[in-house]
């Protein structure tokens, strides 16, 4: 699916003149930790002060389970099908650009195990956008929909804050000591996106040996939550204990070294604990 980049622009520049997109402006900082005479880089972003109370009503709406939003769908936010068994679909309150959602056409829970076809779905979007694929597998992992779906933003690996330790996972799955928290994965063959069927039963087979790697139950349904990162190059999961540090959420993206805070006193807290600390915590 070459075109599914294309597809993806016309389809935003189409819902910010409808109003169908609502994109959350945030304001970023960067900040730098040494652990054990490693520096590690974060990125904090935070509302925008002057539309902070906006901005917090649609994080808001972001995370009601009131509704599901992908059935119906809003057809403005419909970018393309995504194999036969997803679609993609917008983040209506993005705060990346170019946030695709990739969607279970029927309804399956967000606390089920991964298929091959949902990993098929992933490395789809891979092979069009050379981004992060996260799924937030549970509540306590910052999941906010009950909906099954993962979440592809087009920032490469070499361009998440913390790339350079993400960058040190082995061929074999096993813990990465470059990271500062809880995790297990596993560097990808160079050719996982030639052939996404053949790519996503053997990621699918990864994907499983991580898990029983975190001692996660494999059944139909998973009981303990977990965040998954994937790109091009490494998939990485993530188990969690808690959703939350401090009253600040913390969804799969807060693994790559991007987080959001609402404002700055949760910053300064965070900034106060140490980020790589309540990373940490939650997943212990």
């Amino acid at each position: 699916m070459a075109n599914l980049w294309q597809q993806l622009q016309l389809t935003r520049q189409s819902a910010l003149a409808t109003g169908a997109l609502q994109p959350i402006h945030t304001e970023i900082e960067t900040v730098y930790e040494t652990i054990d005479n490693a520096t590690l880089t974060y990125q904090l972003r935070c509302l925008n002060s002057l539309e902070q109370k906006d901005s917090e009503r649609r994080l808001k709406q972001a995370g009601s389970h009131k509704v599901d939003p992908f059935q119906p769908y809003d057809p403005d936010l419909f970018v393309a099908d995504i194999g036969q068994h997803h679609i993609g679909l917008l983040n209506k309150f993005n705060v990346i650009d170019n946030h695709l959602l990739i969607v279970t056409r029927e309804f399956e829970p967000q606390t089920d195990l991964l298929t091959i076809a949902d990993l098929n779905a992933a490395l789809i979007g891979l092979k069009a956008i050379n981004g992060l694929v996260f799924f937030n597998g549970g509540a306590n992992a910052g999941a906010s929909q009950p909906h099954k779906h993962l979440q592809l933003v087009p920032l490469s690996p070499q361009a998440l804050p913390l790339a350079t330790p993400l960058s040190c996972f082995l061929a074999q799955p096993q813990p990465n000591p470059a990271l500062p928290f809880r995790q297990v994965g596993m560097r990808l063959p160079n050719n996982l996106i030639d052939d996404t069927i053949i790519g996503a039963q053997w990621l699918h087979n990864a994907y499983l040996t991580l898990l029983d790697k975190l001692k996660i139950d494999q059944q139909h349904q998973v009981a303990k939550a977990y965040n998954l990162l994937l790109c091009r190059e490494w998939l990485m999961l993530v188990p969690r204990q808690r959703e939350s540090f401090a009253g600040i959420s913390f969804n799969a993206l807060a693994f790559s070294g991007t987080l959001l805070v609402k404002n700055s006193d949760q910053a300064q807290a965070l900034k106060a604990a140490g980020i790589s600390q309540a990373l940490r915590s939650v997943t212990e």
